[in-house]
């Protein structure tokens, strides 16, 4: 009788721990993770660099994973929009991390890309998935 209430606070509790896990481990691997629910809020809340330009207005779910000192970034953004400012081009590089895709789910990626200033970026299903890897030591997208 009171099995439902149980299960559906044990699935509660299961959804909270896996959606935490990921930034349990990103310690482990110098990197760090954040989520916003639009342009504004990521502009209001980026962390290490500035928001990439690329971002259409309407980009919402923006998530993003960079390693700490910003050499390498993946962001993975829902928006009917095209980015913005960007030029096709030969892919150069791969996402360093594939949570949002690109690398881990079989899907590939094109050898041609948007380039979005310093970032890379591919339309994926309901949005765009994009990254920016260093060149040079220590080299993060606000050098570029």
């Amino acid at each position: 009788m009171h099995s439902k209430p149980l299960l559906a606070a044990a699935s509660v509790a299961g959804i909270l721990l896996l959606a935490g896990c990921a930034s349990l481990t990103d310690g482990l691997h110098d990197v760090h993770t954040e989520a916003f629910v639009d342009r504004d809020a990521a502009e209001a809340g980026w962390v290490g660099v500035a928001v990439p330009d690329w971002l259409p207005a309407d980009a919402t779910e923006i998530r993003t994973t960079a390693t700490n000192d910003e050499t390498n970034a993946v962001i993975a953004v829902t928006s009917d929009d095209d980015p913005i400012g960007c030029e096709t081009a030969q892919r150069v590089s791969l996402p360093f991390d594939g949570r949002y895709g690109g690398i881990d789910d079989g899907d590939g990626l094109p050898e041609e890309v948007l380039r979005c200033g310093p970032y890379e970026v591919v339309a994926v299903e309901g949005g765009w998935l994009g990254w920016f890897t260093a060149t040079e030591a220590g080299q993060t997208p606000d050098d570029l």
